[in-house]
């Protein structure tokens, strides 16, 4: 039909010699089908925004912050790329097992209290930006093999608040990466410390909330 709206321009315009009376012409027959029809002539281009949904304001009553579990895994261990934009969009959470490599497992960190936090932003343009931090009390053989495990390993995490609700943060082929620095205070009771932060921007996703039924399995720590 955009074929019919040229010959009306060219037809005008041979009739009158007017180039301009031409185009004028095949764009008010054009808009007087669309009013009539509903119908555009023309091609539509460009993608469409999502529907928004609303969003209700809630209450909430005192609860316990802070986190009592976090668990790491190397993303090769991942078997693929599960939370999605689209994921995000409809769902809001995972609600699934979280697909592994067959015999790969999270390791748990056990992370001093009152130290393990998350953030996450969306960035105009650059998606989403997602960090997390904990800290270890001491500096001893394990905290240095961890240190140097961690050493420009991609992984994901998993943190389980103190409320035991869950949260998802990396993604498979957007990893988080972590960085290291350890304290050993100068003079008085202060405790020596290794503080480690990871920060990611361009993920698809913000932190990702995990259903209750979202499972994952976990290499037990040593007693």
């Amino acid at each position: 039909m955009g074929i019919g709206l040229l010959l009306v321009a060219v037809a005008v315009t041979a009739i009158t010699g007017n180039e301009i009376a031409g185009l004028v012409s095949a764009s008010a027959v054009g808009s007087g089908i669309q009013f009539v029809t509903g119908f555009s002539l023309l091609p539509t281009a460009g993608a469409f925004c999502s529907p928004l949904v609303g969003l209700k304001r809630k209450c909430q009553a005192p609860t316990m912050g802070g986190a009592k579990r976090l668990y790491l895994a190397l993303t090769e261990d991942i078997l693929n790329e599960f939370l999605t934009y689209d994921l995000a969009k409809t769902s809001g959470e995972f609600a699934a097992i979280i697909p592994m490599v067959v015999g790969k497992k999270w390791i748990e960190i056990e992370a001093w209290y009152d130290t393990t936090k998350f953030d996450t932003e969306m960035k105009i343009g650059g998606g989403f930006t997602q960090s997390v931090e904990f800290k270890v009390i001491g500096y001893d053989k394990e905290i240095t093999k961890l240190m140097a495990l961690l050493y420009e390993a991609p992984v994901n995490v998993i943190i389980q608040g103190n409320d035991d609700k869950l949260y998802y943060i990396g993604q498979k082929y957007v990893p988080m990466m972590f960085e290291a620095k350890g304290v050993m205070p100068e003079k008085g009771t202060s405790r020596k410390e290794v503080t480690f932060t990871a920060k990611q921007d361009g993920l698809q996703v913000p932190v990702f909330p995990l259903a209750a039924t979202a499972t994952f399995d976990v290499t037990p720590l040593a007693a």
